[in-house]
């Protein structure tokens, strides 16, 4: 499979474009429309060999699907030979999840997950699988390490398994320190004898004769002022051991650094930048490669290295220089150190490039650009473009992309378009909130009205609030109404209170002030830009919004909004960005707590 030509050429006319002067009207990147993405999220990567990188994702039941590149992880072709193959031990459950694929050889393999107390092992490169049963029954995989021909499995009831023949047979280490509440969450061997495994708790053990026996050493110790991380954001548990004496230790959300052997640790936070920092392929002193976020080797000195801890996901190194990792977007790839392009994995180009008619910015790393009909997107600041849909009519004169993958475009007409799936399908605007919201989010409108505007400025006029929360076992309905007249306000609500379990209703006059000042806050929640929630609940809040006025833009019209967050509870802020849905409820509950 030949290099992926456009690069460069995407490269040299974004710099263009981003330096010349606005006035000039600089030309747009070239993009190739046959790189196409695929449309699932991969849970693993493995290098087979330097030209054969595999990413493995769950389809549909106990479905196997299976992306290989035979260019470093530029571009991918789906294998459905190898999918099939991968899949067929694992139909006696559907609910199976693979987490870890290890290559001994080109030939042989070995897999495992959350795919009951067995692991899968190949022996003809991925044609064929088999089951290899394990005793201790049910359980899942928590790591899966390798050193020389010898492997070491750590699963969720806190046995360690070991193969001495590259995972043909195994045999449980019977001097396991670990139990179901403290279980071995992950591990790394220097050699075939010395490891170190991590524990549920934070403790760490060592080994000398290759898992037989364990020896724990000191326990990291969290720092006493530091505030404790959220279970979601805590990231995975690792240990990495880069010399006999240097390793790192990630665990509830602090990392930590030995020099000596396990004997004292140092809490290690993320420096500025680290994050965005690309991943570098190293060799370790002994000959392992290590990736490292940020520099390594070249004469850096080993203990100032900070190995990749699994943050967003799998990782694995393609030769010398190339690490491919997964990440948020997809697949991310880094090259000698420098950053090459981020985004799901795509296949090879026709290597034809087309200019771009237009591009949209949602921000600095997610894009999407159109060239007629055909919309593309990057999620690397415009390094490399893959083909996402069309519309369904042209020209399309502007895009503006909102939270999530919620797209709108404007055609030449003045025909307004709503997609939800990131321009992949399309249906006609119906909400009058999507005007307001392409104003503000291509920027054409530096203070666009909004459907509201008519209550504030009309001597009479109406605005209703129906806030809605269902979730498993109840639904709540919540109503908030103001009238506005001239000189006063009619305030009425009926709601659930929440200590007593009871429906209240409550019908107040106000001042004039009064009703504007509580219908502000309605507004300022209902137009306040949406952010991704970045999670989700079994919890659904609605909000429905009406209004009335006699004269205005809009005289009259209803919106509704949806979200669910981590965090179900109205009156307190959504964990996780912002939405208008929330965003009405806490207004609302504000307005019932005052009500009586």
């Amino acid at each position: 499979m030949r290099p992926v030509s456009w690069m460069p050429a995407v490269l040299a006319t974004l710099l263009l474009a981003l330096s010349a002067p606005a006035q000039d009207s600089p030309p747009l990147p070239s993009v190739d429309l046959g790189v196409r993405e695929f449309l699932f999220h991969p849970q693993l990567v493995s290098n087979r060999t330097d030209e054969d990188v595999w990413l493995v994702a769950k389809g549909s039941g106990s479905s196997a699907r299976v992306l290989r590149s035979a260019d470093a992880g530029r571009s991918w072709r789906l294998d459905a030979k190898a999918g099939w193959a991968l899949q067929q031990p694992l139909l006696v459950r559907a609910d199976n999840t693979l987490n870890r694929l290890v290559w001994f050889t080109p030939e042989v393999g070995v897999a495992t997950g959350d795919i009951g107390a067995r692991v899968l092992r190949t022996t003809d490169a991925g044609r064929s699988w088999k089951s290899i049963p394990l005793e201790g029954g049910l359980f899942w995989a928590y790591d899966l390490e390798r050193a020389g021909q010898r492997a070491w499995l750590c699963v969720s009831t806190g046995r360690i398994f070991r193969s001495d023949d590259a995972g043909a047979r195994w045999h449980e280490l019977k001097g396991s320190p670990f139990d179901d509440g403290n279980h071995c969450m992950d591990m790394s061997f220097l050699s075939p004898e010395s490891g170190w495994a991590l524990g549920r708790n934070g403790s760490v053990w060592a080994t000398e004769d290759g898992g037989t026996s364990w020896q724990r050493l000191s326990a990291p110790e969290p720092s006493p002022h530091r505030q404790p991380v959220p279970a979601p954001q805590q990231g995975p548990s690792r240990v990495v051991r880069l010399t006999a004496q240097t390793a790192w230790v990630q665990t509830s959300g602090e990392r930590f650094l030995t020099t000596d052997g396990g004997k004292s640790w140092h809490s290690r936070p993320g420096a500025t930048g680290e994050k965005d920092a690309p991943l570098v392929s190293a060799r370790a002193p002994d000959g392992r490669r290590i990736i490292t976020v940020g520099p390594a080797g070249d004469g850096v000195p080993v203990e100032q290295w900070v190995p990749f801890l699994g943050e967003g996901g799998d990782a694995a190194t393609v030769g010398e220089h190339t690490v491919v990792a997964l990440d948020d977007v997809g697949v991310s790839l880094h090259v000698s150190g420098q950053f090459v392009r981020a985004g799901p994995p795509v296949s090879q180009g026709s290597d034809v490039l087309t200019p771009l008619e237009g591009i949209a910015r949602k921000d600095s790393g997610t894009w999407m650009g159109w060239v007629g009909d055909q919309l593309l997107a990057s999620r690397d600041e415009g390094r490399s473009w893959f083909r996402v849909g069309s519309v369904p009519q042209t020209p399309l004169r502007a895009l503006a992309l909102l939270k999530e993958d919620t797209v709108l475009a404007e055609l030449g007409n003045g025909t307004l378009l709503r997609s939800e799936n990131f321009g992949r399908a399309w249906s006609p605007s119906t909400s009058p909130m999507d005007v307001y919201d392409f104003a503000v989010a291509s920027g054409r409108d530096a203070a666009p009205e909004t459907p509201f505007d008519c209550v504030l400025t009309t001597p009479s006029a109406s605005m209703k609030v129906r806030i809605e929360e269902t979730g498993c076992f109840h639904h709540i309905a919540d109503l908030l109404s103001v009238k506005l007249s001239p000189d006063e306000a009619e305030l009425a609500v009926e709601y659930t209170e929440r200590q007593r379990n009871e429906r209240e209703q409550v019908k107040r006059k106000l001042s004039r002030a009064q009703g504007e000042s509580i219908v502000r806050k309605l507004l300022e929640a209902a137009v306040r830009q949406e952010t991704s929630s970045g999670c989700g609940s079994t919890t659904s809040f609605k909000a429905t919004l009406e209004w009335s006025c006699p004269s205005g833009k809009l005289q009259e019209g209803k919106v509704e909004f949806h979200a669910s967050d981590c965090d179900p509870r109205p009156g307190m802020a959504p964990m996780h960005g912002y939405t208008r849905s929330l965003g009405l409820h806490q207004a609302a509950s504000e307005v019932f707590a005052g009500a009586p």
